[in-house]
C-alpha cells in the first residue's frame, strides 16, 4: 500500500431512523466521522479526508474526489437495519479481489464489536461487497478499488435494535476511538508521543520498560467480563479477560 491517507465516507441516509433518540443513520455517522477524522490526525499523525458531505457516492461523485486527494484507503461509515430490532453486530463489506480489503474489514469488525456491551449474533460479519446487484457491487466498494484504493463500508451496528441504538448514540466518542484503532493496527502505526491516555506523569523518571498492570474485578460468569470489557473499552482503556 502507498502511503496511508484514509478517506472518510458517512452515510448519505437521513430517512434511515434510529429505534431510539430522535436521529438518524446519516447525523450519527457524520458525527463519528468528524470525531474519527481527529482522532486519526491528532493521535495517530495518520492523515485523513473527511469527504465533501454535499457529494454523492457515484463515480464521479466522493470515490473520485478520495482517488483526487491521493487516499489509499477508502472507509464508508454506517449503521445497519433490517434484523426485526433483534440483530446486533457490526458488519464488513469488503471487495474479494483485494486482501487489504477483507483484513481492514476483519480488524474493524473485532473492535467495534469489542467494546459494544450487545455482542454479535452476526453468523457472517465480513460480507463480500461485490455480491449485491446481480454481482455489480456496492458502489463505495467497485469504484474506489477500481481507482487502486483498499475500500471498506462497515455497519457499525444496527439502528433498529433499541438497546444498541442508544449505546450508539451515548459513545460516538468511543466508536470513533475504536474505529481509529483498527486503522492504526492496520497501518502498524502507533499513538503520537503525549498522546497516551493511560500513561502517569508522576513516573516519568521510573524505568520506562516496566509496566504495571491493574485487575478491575473477577467474575464467574463470562458475560460479566465481557460487559465490564466493553465498558472499559468505552472510555478509552484497553482491557483484557484472562481466565485461571
Amino acid at each position: 500500500m502507498r502511503h496511508p491517507k484514509v478517506y472518510l465516507s458517512p452515510s448519505k441516509q437521513p430517512h434511515n431512523i434510529y429505534a431510539t433518540g430522535n436521529t438518524n443513520e446519516e447525523k450519527e455517522m457524520v458525527e463519528v466521522s468528524k470525531l474519527l477524522k481527529r482522532v486519526l490526525e491528532e493521535e495517530y499523525g495518520i492523515e485523513t479526508v473527511l469527504s465533501d458531505l454535499s457529494l454523492d457516492i457515484g463515480r464521479n461523485g466522493r470515490p473520485k474526489e478520495a482517488r483526487d486527494k491521493g487516499c489509499s484507503i477508502y472507509l464508508a461509515i454506517h449503521s445497519n437495519a433490517g434484523g426485526a430490532g433483534k440483530a446486533r453486530g457490526a458488519v464488513a463489506l469488503f471487495h474479494p479481489a483485494s486482501k487489504d480489503s477483507k483484513a481492514l474489514g476483519k480488524i474493524l469488525v473485532e473492535e467495534l464489536n469489542g467494546i459494544c456491551p450487545y455482542g454479535s449474533n452476526r453468523s457472517e460479519p465480513l460480507v463480500d461487497g461485490m455480491r449485491a446487484f446481480q454481482g455489480k457491487g456496492f458502489g463505495e466498494i467497485r469504484t474506489p478499488y477500481e481507482y487502486g484504493m483498499t475500500p471498506v463500508l462497515m455497519e457499525t451496528n444496527f439502528h433498529d435494535h433499541v438497546d444498541i441504538a442508544k449505546w450508539m448514540t451515548g459513545n460516538k466518542e468511543a466508536i470513533a476511538r475504536s474505529y481509529g484503532r483498527a486503522l492504526a493496527k492496520f497501518l502498524q502505526v502507533g499513538k503520537k508521543a503525549g498522546n497516551d491516555p493511560i500513561k502517569d506523569p508522576v513516573n516519568q523518571g521510573a524505568d520506562e520498560t516496566a509496566l504495571y498492570r491493574v485487575q478491575v474485578g473477577a467474575f464467574r460468569k463470562i458475560e460479566n467480563a465481557e460487559e465490564l470489557k466493553a465498558k472499559l473499552w468505552s472510555v478509552g482503556f484497553e482491557g483484557f479477560i484472562s481466565y485461571r
